[in-house]
């Protein structure tokens, strides 16, 4: 067996106990239950083979858990309390997680099984009109998130509509290589679409020149890729970063945001398998996010990258935690 899923671990779920407090003094941990029909659904993707392929540092594959556990230790914002008052329960659930079964070797197969398990995941959540966060693993997650969403838009008859990706990353991930890597989802996404005569709207936040070969900026060129370098992320104002991203997104249909987290600063990010020399600060990263889901036409993010060995103190696990709250946060305040 290659890849297995297991289902969501109610003992991976615990936080601070508020025994002095009313009863607006609530953590997730309270209310996150086994996936079933809540609105936001959360599936790991416990894989770091596409990584250890890539020559990076592997460990990712233990991240969707950790994730999910500093998640549940935040506390429920009063906003949202008074927007789903009685109705936490509903929220979100967790559909568990995928999981590789490579045992740290570099195994033919593996991980392209295990996308495709994910990736049925995904389509069954998003024809259920479900939201979906993806949490890697490497970004090998982005092939299967991709085409998850893909496949699962088909039962609208909404697969010819215009699709659009969003990706927050040092690496533009457009790699060339006889086998599936963290670093060749989006050519390969280009591939899946340029077959089906049908175009490839990428758009790509904080590449950095020192991190990707002249070779893939050449290729992004003749893909049509849009790009804002980190040193137009540290320099430009918001607002034409803003409006770059605004009209990217205007004549889309559907998108799929995913954030790779090699794109923070690494005194912020030390946590992943390639750490940024320059990177970008977290305040900008959750502007970005916060601006794209309030178009309204995310309907998948992933998140990924996270590497606990490299961690410092629990402190890559919070950003990332805090991150997904963030995201959490508004993406429930869209669908009031």
């Amino acid at each position: 067996m290659s890849s297995i899923h297991i289902d969501h671990k109610q003992g991976i779920y615990t936080g601070r106990k508020e025994l002095y407090e009313n009863e607006l003094a609530c953590y997730w941990y309270q209310y996150f239950p086994n996936f079933s029909n809540q609105k936001i659904a959360l599936l790991g993707f416990a894989s770091d083979q596409g990584v250890n392929r890539n020559q990076g540092r592997i460990g990712a594959k233990y991240a969707p858990q950790i994730i999910k556990s500093a998640l549940a230790k935040l506390p429920i914002s009063l906003r949202l309390q008074k927007l789903y008052s009685g109705k936490l329960d509903t929220l979100i659930g967790d559909a568990g997680e995928i999981i590789c079964l490579d045992n740290d070797h570099i195994v033919s197969g593996l991980l392209e099984d295990a996308q495709h398990r994910y990736s049925e995941k995904v389509a069954s959540l998003i024809k259920q009109e479900k939201f979906v966060i993806g949490l890697g693993g490497g970004h090998e997650i982005a092939w299967g998130s991709f085409l998850g969403l893909y496949q699962g838009l088909t039962v609208f008859k909404k697969h010819e509509q215009r699709i659009g990706i969003i990706n927050i990353d040092a690496h533009l991930d457009l790699r060339q290589s006889p086998d599936a890597t963290s670093g060749t989802p989006f050519r390969q996404i280009a591939e899946y679409l340029g077959a089906r005569l049908q175009s490839f709207n990428y758009f790509c936040i904080g590449i950095s020149q020192f991190s990707n070969t002249a070779a893939l900026f050449e290729r992004a060129g003749k893909l049509g890729v849009n790009i804002i370098s980190d040193d137009d992320c540290c320099r430009l104002e918001w607002s034409k970063i803003e409006t770059q991203i605004l009209s990217f997104i205007e004549p889309l249909d559907s998108l799929y945001l995913t954030i790779d987290l090699d794109c923070l600063q690494s005194g912020i990010m030390p946590a992943v398998s390639a750490v940024a020399a320059k990177g970008l600060s977290l305040d900008f990263v959750e502007r970005c996010i916060l601006t794209i889901i309030k178009t309204g036409k995310v309907r998948l993010i992933d998140i990924a990258e996270y590497n606990p060995h490299y961690d410092i103190d629990g402190k890559g696990e919070k950003v990332v935690a805090r991150m997904l709250a963030g995201i959490i946060e508004q993406q429930l305040q869209q669908f009031m």
